[in-house]
């Protein structure tokens, strides 16, 4: 799974006021930087509206938008921190809820998600790993701490 992360897709000054430009500005950058196709945004709206991807971990509030895999072209997790929380939906029951953390998935095998999901949820349940997700401000501390904990 490490090697989805990519320095290029990691994003902890984001300043956006909704979900729906979150959505246009990542999704304009995966289709910019080859890992996304056209559909990839529109995907993304519907995918959400039907399966919304918000978790409340003990420690962090969260959301890992992910898409069908026919708009991905290589796979990528994308890391992004906007400045102040904006609204999302609770994965289950969509209950309203807010957050300032995405990881955005981007699966070509969807067989995979399953797994990548209970790792993610797994180290977002760990206390000392969201300390220092939220303590790492720049894309390299980002980076190294992600591939570090999930080339285990």
């Amino acid at each position: 799974m490490q090697d989805m992360f990519n320095v290029d897709l990691i994003d902890l000054n984001a300043s956006v006021s909704d979900e729906q430009e979150l959505f246009d500005l990542v999704g304009t950058r995966v289709i910019e930087k080859g890992f996304a196709n056209l559909g990839y945004i529109s995907g993304l709206e519907k995918r959400e509206l039907s399966y919304p991807t918000g978790l409340k971990f003990p420690e962090i509030p969260m959301a890992l938008p992910h898409v069908d895999p026919k708009y991905i072209k290589k796979p990528f997790i994308y890391v992004i921190r906007n400045d102040k929380p904006i609204n999302v939906k609770q994965m289950g029951d969509s209950a309203d809820m807010q957050s300032s953390n995405f990881l955005f998935l981007g699966l070509k095998d969807g067989a995979k998600q399953p797994k990548l999901l209970a790792e993610i949820m797994a180290a977002f349940q760990n206390k000392q790993f969201v300390s220092a997700f939220l303590d790492a401000d720049e894309k390299e501390a980002m980076y190294n701490l992600l591939t570090n904990k999930f080339a285990e």
